[in-house]
């Protein structure tokens, strides 16, 4: 029998506006409920001004959500949700991400410039 368990690559998007899903809006990918276990943000270019990112699960894909990173300050490098200091206040390295919702990624000012991609890895509920 099947593990269940998958990973989702998807490129961000630089953004200029702060509308919810600006630098990504993900539909769940499988159409089934998950349980997210990681998120990575890999960020290769930082952006060229000043911002934070918010990225959790939403019921649309143009509402902020902050329950996987909230107020996560925008840089090169590499930040992983199972990490107390990259989650913020809200932020949880564990969340449920069922069949009809979205992933989404959404800055506090303009991001344009910003290079990267996020890693996704879930199990199946």
């Amino acid at each position: 029998m099947s593990e269940g368990k998958g990973c989702y690559k998807a490129a961000l998007t630089a953004a200029t506006t702060t509308t919810g899903g600006d630098v990504l809006s993900l539909a769940n990918p499988e159409g089934a409920d998950l349980l997210i276990t990681a998120v990575i943000l890999d960020i290769t270019t930082d952006a060229t001004g000043a911002a934070n990112l918010e990225c959790g699960i939403a019921a649309d894909g143009t509402t902020s959500a902050s329950d996987i990173f909230d107020t996560l300050e925008l840089a090169a490098g590499t930040f992983d949700s199972r990490d107390a200091d990259n989650q913020g206040t809200l932020g949880k390295g564990l969340q449920k991400w069922e069949s009809d919702e979205y992933l989404t990624i959404t800055p506090s000012a303009s991001c344009a410039g910003l290079v990267g991609n996020v890693y996704i890895q879930y199990i199946r509920v």
